[in-house]
């Protein structure tokens, strides 16, 4: 790791990681919401990047979504919700895209993770 930085964003506390290669990590810490939101930025062109989001459920704990989006040029492309759960979880199988939703604080929902993501990028990208 290059460096770490802590910053605010609004209500949002962010930890920041940049690494040599071209990656940025971060940890955002949702004060209102009480919720984390992980996002990595892999850097792969000048001004391209592959972005990926991590948000673990309310409950259980071996249970996340993830969004993933191409982003270049300042704009998100392609973006994709993902659910993800461990062996232990092989109860929830067969449920719906909106059960699934239902375990996940519904105000990082795809829509708002794809806006955060730009906007995060926005306030770190000068920090190499």
């Amino acid at each position: 790791m290059l460096k770490s930085k802590h910053i605010k964003i609004d209500s949002i506390e962010v930890q920041v990681s940049i690494y040599e290669y071209g990656e940025i990590v971060t940890e955002s810490y949702f004060e209102k919401s009480k919720s984390k939101l992980s996002v990595a930025y892999l850097k792969f062109a000048k001004s391209s990047y592959k972005i990926s989001t991590r948000e673990n459920s309310l409950m259980p704990e071996d249970f996340w979504r993830t969004n993933e989006f191409d982003f270049e040029n300042g704009k998100v492309l392609n973006g994709k919700e993902r659910f993800h759960f461990s062996g232990k979880m092989s109860g929830i199988f067969g449920k719906t895209d909106k059960e699934y939703r239902e375990s996940f604080n519904k105000s990082l929902n795809s829509e708002f993770v794809e806006k955060y993501v730009v906007e995060l990028f926005e306030k770190i990208k000068n920090y190499r």
